[in-house]
């Protein structure tokens, strides 16, 4: 029994199925739901369940990266507890808190393992101690029990997935330059077999919010179609006791005529077994019990 999540930044939902949704090719996420994915859609089966999820935490402003994904990784409302929604990394007053709330060392203390998959920059811990990049709180989270952070080796090697899927967009900014590009649906029988390698497996997609802030020229359609030809390829490869978590940190790419985020709700859908017991997530703070719950 394994548990894959699949953290896809930037996508939340709107009260009706609109573009660019209605504009894409998705057949993995039309088959599973038998609709396209909008906030008044809930669906409890026993093997799957889909509905939108609180991203603002009772916090006011836009939700933001920074105390998102605090939020999503150690099971702490971070935007109440720093009294606001904080962009990109997470704030600093917040680090002791992700060491002390570790969704990995939770996972651990359960006398599960766990591996990222998602490709990070070599040497990524000298950058950070150079101020050349800033951690995230997956990685920070990671750090607490010294889990490999995946770069370029795993990735050759096909044991890693780069947060674009596919690597194109890194290699136009020279990120994975001479590096070979892989398809989407390569990328998600990469996730999907690294589910036969650890208990939890973590991957981060952060392509929907560069596209919807305009930093990479693309458009939303594709990059949902390469979203859903990936979570295709994972589920081929899951066993009837696996279970896949996809859940955003909240709104953006929905809303293609703006550049910013929203406090529109953000999908969350369990495939798996036990997919009923994300019926209690009313929130991006209660994913990481959710995740313990699917593992026990």
């Amino acid at each position: 029994m394994s548990v894959i999540v699949c953290f896809i930044d930037g996508v939340g939902l709107l009260p009706h199925a609109a573009a660019p949704w209605t504009t894409a090719h998705l057949p993995t996420l039309t088959n599973l739901l038998g609709d396209l994915p909008h906030s008044n859609l809930q669906i409890e089966q026993p093997n799957l369940y889909f509905r939108a999820i609180d991203a603002t935490l009772g916090v006011e402003g836009l939700p933001q990266s920074g105390t998102g994904h605090t939020s999503l990784w150690t099971g702490v409302n971070a935007s109440a507890l720093l009294g606001r929604h904080y962009p990109a990394y997470p704030a600093p007053s917040q680090r002791p808190m992700i060491a002390e709330q570790s969704l990995f060392a939770k996972v651990q203390q359960l006398g599960r393992t766990s591996l990222i998959a998602t490709v990070h920059r070599d040497r990524y811990w000298e950058l950070v101690a150079k101020r050349e990049q800033r951690a995230t709180a997956a990685a920070l989270a990671a750090q607490v029990v010294d889990l490999n952070l995946p770069a370029t080796p795993e990735w050759l090697a096909g044991q890693a997935v780069t947060w674009d899927i596919t690597g194109y967009y890194l290699q136009q900014w020279g990120a994975l330059a001479g590096l070979p590009t892989i398809t989407a649906h390569e990328a998600g029988l990469r996730l999907g077999q690294a589910l036969r390698l650890a208990d939890l497996v973590h991957y981060e997609c952060y392509l929907p919010d560069f596209v919807g802030h305009r930093r990479i020229v693309e458009t939303p359609e594709h990059t949902l179609e390469l979203i859903d030809t990936m979570l295709g390829a994972i589920i081929s490869q899951m066993q009837p006791s696996d279970s896949l978590i996809l859940v955003s940190d909240h709104g953006n790419l929905e809303m293609i005529e703006h550049t910013s985020h929203s406090r529109n709700p953000v999908p969350l859908l369990v495939v798996g077994a036990k997919a009923q017991a994300a019926a209690k997530v009313e929130d991006i703070s209660q994913i990481t019990p959710l995740i313990l719950d699917l593992l026990i």
